[in-house]
C-alpha cells in the first residue's frame, strides 16, 4: 500500500501533466482565435473563414469543457488533499470563472454553423472583441487558481 505522502506525489504528478496538455489547448485555442481576426483584416472567402471559425467554436468548446469537467475538478481535490487553506481561494476562483462560461457558450452556439452568411459575419468582430476581453480575464484566473491550489505544492512534492 501506497504511502500518503506517495500517493500525494503521484496525484500532483497526475495533475500536473493534466494541466501541461490543458494549457497546450490554451495555446491552440489562441492561435485558433488569431486564425479569425486575421482573416477578418484582410480579404478571405467566406468558407475559408467559416472553416476558421468552426475550428474555433470546437476547441474553444473542448477548452472550456475540460477546464469544467477537469481541469478544476482536480485542482479543488488537491487543495483539499493538501488542506492548506488553498480551497476557499480555489473555489472562489471557479466562481468567477464561471462566468465566462456562458459567453464562450452562447459564441459557439451563435457562431457554429454551416453557413457564416453576411449578416452573421458582419456581427462576428463585435462578439470577438468580447470574447476575447473574456478569455483574456478567465485566462488570468485560470493562472491565479493553477498558481494558488497546484503550482505551490511543487516544493512539497520534490
Amino acid at each position: 500500500m501506497l504511502t500518503r505522502s506517495k500517493r500525494t506525489k503521484e496525484g500532483w504528478l497526475l495533475v500536473d501533466d493534466m494541466v501541461k496538455r490543458w494549457m497546450q489547448q490554451r495555446v491552440q485555442l489562441t492561435q485558433d482565435f488569431e486564425g479569425i481576426v486575421t482573416p477578418l483584416q484582410s480579404e478571405e472567402s467566406a468558407d475559408s473563414l467559416s472553416t476558421r471559425i468552426n475550428r474555433f467554436c470546437q476547441t474553444l468548446i473542448d477548452y472550456v469543457s475540460a477546464g469544467h469537467f477537469e481541469v478544476y475538478n482536480e485542482l479543488i481535490t488537491e487543495a483539499k488533499e493538501f488542506n492548506d487553506g488553498s480551497l476557499g481561494l480555489g473555489i472562489d476562483l471557479c466562481k468567477a470563472i464561471e462566468k465566462s462560461t456562458d459567453l464562450a457558450i452562447e459564441f459557439n452556439d451563435k457562431f457554429e454553423t454551416d453557413r457564416h452568411d453576411a449578416a452573421l459575419l458582419a456581427q462576428l468582430p463585435k462578439h470577438l472583441v468580447d470574447l476575447g476581453s473574456v478569455l483574456n480575464l478567465r485566462f488570468e484566473l485560470e493562472d491565479r487558481l493553477i498558481s494558488a491550489v497546484h503550482s505551490c505544492h511543487r516544493s512539497l512534492v520534490a
